[in-house]
């Protein structure tokens, strides 16, 4: 029976169905001939000898073919090896990130996955686009599971939505899915050519998937694809969830309104230091604060206004002490602009030492934040914290602290942390519209937990992101368990010079305030130490002080 005869009338499923062959066979082809091109990324070198035809390449497409491989053993999944990008002419670059050092990571990848005009496409992808992020602080924009553009496609109805399965039945090719190579070492010195096969199929399959789907919804032949991008918008940057896919439309909206309120990662546009001073009853300059606290004082009847500008209030009574020794870091004026580079516009508030490490410090080591919270711009935020995770990394394999054990760990809620962290978050918001007396009695369960008197704007910032879970005994957090590495071996002063040395050798900040120094707050712990403060009630051998350093502080009053 001839295809005329099969189609009466119906000439247009004829060209169709041609169209289809057509399309099906020279894909076919192309993957069995190697038309495709693949380019393998072992080194800085080799992206530097690419570069050009990388970015010529992927900046021309809107749809890129995304997948990642990684080594698995003993059921701890190890950092991801491999990242795949196909674009639609045939183009694959396979990155070895496992051979790249982070700090390393080309700005030009950077870019390609942060640039949200590009989809990247994948099946599972936000699992991918996750353990970039846990891994290596690599960020995607505009990634979308082709999951959610084919699951009320007629002809998968009943279908298990696998890559492997959407391949072989929207386009006929079946992706070879052995365990031999899916479980083959990713990390191996050298790819095989199997491995390097197999992970540039599925890139390569994943966006040939979403021109095939496009074409089937836009009827083939009707080139008037803009319903099905407005459709395919909906789901960008959203997870699928296979049990909720009959209402996921509207889960996805709801999740992007959520994800569109977030403000965390949000830079700061309005100055952060105020740098109005407080004086001692004689003139001498306490330290510099914000206008809110300057206020206070003056407010209550406890202090007076001296100077206009700067805002200047003096005390009307003896403060508890003077600044000496690390003290007087917090004198000095503050600059608003990044410690890096000196832009003076969208901040972000650095922690030098990583709240997951600092949580589990003693109140003592935590009650002066400001030292090791400093100003960066967008960018040098972000480089900054790929660079962190190299030096996490590092922590790991030193204290045996695997970084995802977090994840894996049975949780328990405790009520106390809940409290504070509640208590802070609502002073942050709603602080300006509460009573006063509702002000205190908050302020209050803040200062009861870190043991201090008062309550300044870093002390709320680190209650804010208090984690109010306890872990099971049978799994210890990273961060716990490089803490208690620390605690052991070397000390914790140890741990904080670390991280601090490792901002200025990553970083290497230009305009970071004067005195800011990679030993503050040591010799005043080691003083506190020496005279036995009422302070003291931890084991003081934790903290790593020398006994050179604690002889030389015996007598010395702060």
């Amino acid at each position: 029976m001839s295809l005329w005869q099969k189609f009466p009338a119906k000439t247009v499923f004829v060209v169709s169905a041609c169209g289809i062959l057509v399309y099906k066979l020279g894909f076919s082809r192309l993957l069995k001939h190697k038309r495709i091109k693949y380019i393998v990324i072992d080194t800085v070198e080799d992206w530097n000898l690419h570069e050009k035809e990388i970015v010529r390449q992927f900046n021309k497409c809107k749809i890129i073919g995304i997948d990642c491989e990684w080594v698995t053993i003993q059921d701890e999944r190890k950092p991801v090896s491999l990242l795949q990008l196909a674009n639609n002419s045939g183009f694959c670059l396979l990155i070895r990130l496992s051979c790249l050092p982070v700090s390393s990571i080309p700005v030009t990848l950077i870019e390609i996955l942060r640039n949200e005009a590009i989809f990247k496409v994948g099946v599972s992808v936000s699992e991918d686009v996750n353990k970039l992020l846990s891994d290596y602080c690599l960020e995607v924009r505009g990634f979308l599971d082709l999951r959610f553009l084919a699951k009320d496609l007629k002809e998968l109805q009943g279908k298990t939505l696998s890559l492997q399965s959407l391949g072989l039945e929207l386009l006929g090719v079946d992706l070879n899915k052995s365990k031999k190579v899916r479980c083959s070492d990713w990390n191996a010195s050298n790819l095989s050519q199997e491995q390097i096969q197999y992970a540039a199929d599925d890139a390569i399959i994943a966006q040939k998937i979403f021109f095939e789907i496009q074409r089937r919804k836009s009827k083939w032949l009707r080139w008037n694809n803009t319903n099905f991008l407005k459709e395919a918008q909906v789901y960008v940057d959203i997870p699928f969830k296979q049990s909720s896919t009959n209402n996921c439309k509207k889960q996805a909206n709801l999740s992007a309104l959520k994800k569109l309120n977030k403000t965390s990662s949000r830079p700061r546009q309005k100055p952060l230091y105020d740098n109005c001073q407080l004086e001692a009853p004689d003139g001498e300059l306490l330290c510099n604060c914000d206008k809110g606290k300057a206020e206070w004082y003056v407010n209550t009847g406890l202090g007076e206004v001296t100077c206009n500008e700067p805002y200047t209030v003096r005390l009307k009574f003896e403060p508890s002490r003077r600044p000496r020794f690390d003290d007087v870091f917090y004198t000095k004026e503050l600059s608003n602009r990044c410690v890096v580079c000196g832009t003076t516009e969208n901040f972000h508030r650095k922690q030098v030492i990583p709240s997951e490490y600092r949580k589990y410090f003693p109140n003592l080591m935590k009650k002066n934040l400001s030292h090791d919270v400093v100003l960066l711009c967008d960018d040098c935020h972000k480089r900054s914290n790929i660079l962190d995770q190299e030096m996490r990394h590092k922590l790991a394999e030193l204290c045996s602290a695997p970084l995802n054990s977090q994840k894996v760990a049975k949780l328990r809620c405790n009520p106390e942390i809940a409290k504070v962290k509640s208590a802070a978050i609502a002073l942050q918001k709603f602080g300006s519209k509460m009573t006063e007396s509702r002000q205190k009695e908050l302020k209050k369960v803040i200062c009861n937990y870190y043991n201090i008197t008062s309550c300044n704007d870093d002390i709320l910032q680190e209650a804010c992101k208090l984690e109010n879970i306890g872990l099971s005994n049978s799994i210890i957090a990273h961060g716990l368990k490089v803490y208690q590495y620390f605690c052991e071996n070397d000390g914790l002063i140890k741990l904080e010079k670390i991280w601090r040395q490792h901002f200025l050798d990553s970083m290497k900040p230009q305009f970071l305030p004067s005195m800011w120094s990679v030993n503050h707050n040591h010799k005043r712990l080691a003083i506190k130490v020496a005279n036995s403060d009422k302070e003291i009630d931890f084991d003081v051998s934790i903290l790593g002080l020398t006994p050179e350093l604690i002889e030389e502080s015996k007598g010395l009053q702060l």
